[in-house]
């Protein structure tokens, strides 16, 4: 089987990788060209928040080892007040792998990266059945998204039996996919009105000031929610940075500011918060970034008609980051396409490539959907202004769960007054699936 991986990101490996290890255990030979137009491999951005649906997948990849000696594991995660850091619930992390399997961990984007791509080259080292090609400074100008091919810078047209465009939010791949699906025409990816700025801190800096010394004794993540702006913070790199993340409505263009004008904005914009908040801004080290929010809307379809072009990741559900599931949804992406994909190598006569890539569909596009949905209504919550819904929203917090009819009105997951993971049936929701049981299941059907 030929396979082509558009995007050699955190999905795009993550996809090589599950079919590397899911095809090699069919006794066949296969090939997965990675298509990426970057010169070089490198991965930017901050940390990664893996919830056990994601980290699942690297102890069974045997990567366990690997991914926690790069990360930090939480021990617990504190939803707070934003005025007063007062603690309005305490999720236990340091309970998940007993509850979910696997352990919640965040490490740096580029440490994940790394891991990944270290695992698909030792694989390639023990001459596993499934070679692996990457091509660097690849880039793919023009898709044959019904008829498996692309055509890359210079003119050379590649072809395969299938095609996986993993080219993140602003896709290219999308835009094609939707123009032969006949999709009537529109924007695709949209702003959530809000933005993040992202900083991290020296945790021995943290340690040594008496007023943040409690954030990080504990190996928590806290949470604080305020009117339009709330502030994450977490460890990673083997602890030893305090990562921030600090929302904000995203009404002001910062591409032309300089670092003291970020300084300054995130001093004032954030006056009225914690001081323990206020202090970690003035003890941040690292050059302060700003990502707008932005997601993808609902798409028709994620796979052409032939079933041999589909989307995976960001470029078909990316979403808020207030669930912090966009990178576990991608592994997810990941490991049901490899599943499915290998029940129709191991039955090609009786289950055609169409019908794997229609099954792998079927799996994930409902979920992705309902998380991303999830995901933005979280947000929403964490924003709250003073009024009754936080009232209900706070209330929910410290009982580990929305109860009553005025709170349980609707559907959990986008209705109800209370914020995801500090609700016990919203977290068992999210994180006690098992992408890999629910593919078993439907092909037994």
């Amino acid at each position: 089987m030929q396979i082509i991986i558009i995007g050699a990101g955190l999905a795009g490996l993550s996809t090589a990788l599950a079919l590397s290890h899911s095809l090699s255990r069919t006794n066949s030979r296969h090939h997965i060209l990675l298509l990426e137009s970057a010169p070089h491999l490198a991965e930017v951005g901050a940390g990664v928040q893996l919830t056990p649906v994601a980290t699942r997948f690297f102890l069974r990849c045997g990567l366990g080892p690997a991914l926690l000696a790069a990360s930090a594991v939480p021990s617990s995660w504190y939803l707070r007040r934003g005025s007063d850091g007062e603690v309005l619930n305490r999720v236990p992390m340091d309970r998940f792998e007993e509850w979910y399997g696997a352990p919640y961990v965040v490490v740096h984007r580029a440490d994940l990266h790394r891991i990944l791509w270290e695992a698909l080259v030792a694989r390639q080292e023990k001459g596993a059945a499934v070679e692996v090609e990457m091509r660097l400074g690849t880039r793919v100008v023009e898709y044959g998204v019904e008829e498996g091919w692309v055509q890359v810078q210079g003119g050379e047209r590649l072809e395969a039996d299938l095609v996986v465009a993993c080219d993140g939010v602003n896709s290219s791949a999308r835009g094609e996919l939707m123009r032969r699906l006949g999709a009537q025409q529109q924007e695709w990816v949209v702003g959530t009105g809000m933005a993040a700025y992202r900083v991290m801190a020296d945790v021995k800096q943290v340690r040594a000031d008496a007023l943040t010394r409690d954030i990080v004794e504990e190996h928590a993540g806290n949470c604080w929610a305020d009117t339009d702006k709330l502030v994450m913070t977490y460890m990673i790199r083997g602890s030893d940075k305090l990562n921030l993340v600090l929302s904000h409505p995203d009404t002001v263009d910062t591409s032309t500011w300089t670092q003291a004008q970020y300084q300054a904005e995130l001093a004032r914009f954030y006056s009225d918060m914690d001081p323990r908040v206020q202090r970690l801004i003035a003890l941040a080290s690292s050059p302060v970034t700003n990502w707008p929010v932005h997601q993808v809307r609902p798409l028709p379809s994620w796979t052409s008609r032939a079933k041999n072009f589909i989307l995976i990741g960001d470029a078909a559900h990316a979403m808020a980051f207030y669930l912090s599931m966009g990178v576990s949804l991608a592994i997810e992406d990941a490991a049901a396409l490899a599943a499915t994909l290998a029940h129709h190598v191991t039955h090609p006569d009786t289950f055609s490539l169409a019908s794997a890539v229609t099954l792998f569909e079927d799996v994930r596009k409902p979920r992705a959907e309902k998380i991303s949905a999830a995901s933005q209504h979280a947000g929403d919550m964490l924003h709250l202004g003073p009024g009754p819904d936080r009232e209900k929203r706070d209330r929910a917090a410290r009982r580990d769960g929305a109860e009553g009819e005025e709170e349980t009105r609707g559907d959990p997951l986008t209705e109800w007054t209370s914020y995801g993971i500090t609700d016990k049936r919203i977290r068992e929701w999210c994180y006690g699936y098992d992408v890999l049981e629910e593919v078993e299941s439907k092909v037994q059907k």
